[in-house]
Order: structure tokens, then sequence, then C-alpha cells
């Protein structure tokens, strides 16, 4: 990851995340292996990674 940009109304709930994943250089395996709470704006993360390991 290279960085996170986010705006609109869940930005506080998604871009901490981002951050935690960039200052500890996390792969896709990552958010794939990790568990965010449901129904929320951060299973984002984790549908986005699904979709890269399928591209991959």
């Amino acid at each position: 990851m290279i960085g996170v940009h986010v705006i609109g109304t869940g930005a506080t709930e998604l871009v901490h995340i981002g951050q935690v994943a960039m200052a500890f250089g996390a792969t896709v395996d990552f958010f794939v292996d990790n568990v965010f709470n449901y129904p929320t704006l951060a299973e984002a993360y984790k549908v986005a990674a699904y979709s890269a390991k399928n591209q991959l």
C-alpha cells in the first residue's frame, strides 16, 4: 500500500486501517486474514483484498 485517501462520511472509519497497514508494511494477506466489523465500511478493505487476490 502506497497511501490512503478517503473522502466522505465514513472517512474516519477507514483511514486508520490504511495507516496501520502502511506502518507495518502489510500485504494483501493482512486484509484477508483479519476480521473486520460487519456491516461497516471497513469491510471494504477485505472485499478489495479478495478482489486483488483473484487478479494475482
